[in-house]
């Protein structure tokens, strides 16, 4: 039995964010562009092909922010957790679990997979509430979660099925 007992995908950026970003970089390479004066606007000119350029990029990267997503998957053998491949951890490398309210700025400085004052932490738009990993060896980490009761259930039986076994 190793299907998935749990799995949750959530956006690192929520929507206004994504949204405040493009604005902000377009009125940035806008103002830039008036700054360098006429040449700018000219489609021909270099100046007029780095500026769009330049748009265009900061227009993908910020559709882009708006579409990764930390996935989060408990099966009966491994929690991986990640935007992409993600990290997989072994349910035997794991001591315990335990929930944690958290301000994603205030504690690890934003969204993504971050580092900050309360440790190693996969954090998540639209949620104040995740679980911390015990690891056997004395390290842990987080990890926000929009079904946090739903994820510490799969995770304390699988923990309680590993230790029986």
């Amino acid at each position: 039995m190793d299907g998935k007992l749990y799995h949750e995908s959530q956006t690192v950026m929520p929507v206004m964010a994504a949204l405040l970003t493009a604005i902000l970089s377009v009125g940035i390479v806008i103002f830039t562009a008036y700054l360098m004066g006429t040449d700018a606007f000219e489609i021909g000119s270099v100046a007029g092909m780095t500026m769009i350029i330049s748009l265009a990029a900061v227009l993908i990267l910020s559709v882009a922010l708006f579409f990764i997503r930390i996935k989060t998957t408990v099966t009966q053998s491994s929690l991986t957790v990640g935007m992409f491949k993600g990290r997989n951890v072994p349910i035997s490398d794991i001591e315990s679990v335990s929930t944690e309210d958290f301000s994603a700025f205030k504690d690890y400085l934003g969204w993504g997979i971050k580092i900050g004052r309360k440790g190693l932490g996969y954090i998540a738009a639209g949620t104040n509430k995740g679980l911390r990993i015990h690891l056997k060896g004395g390290k842990s980490f987080f990890i926000s979660s929009k079904k946090i009761f739903e994820f510490e259930s799969a995770m304390k039986m699988v923990l309680k099925y590993n230790k029986d076994r």
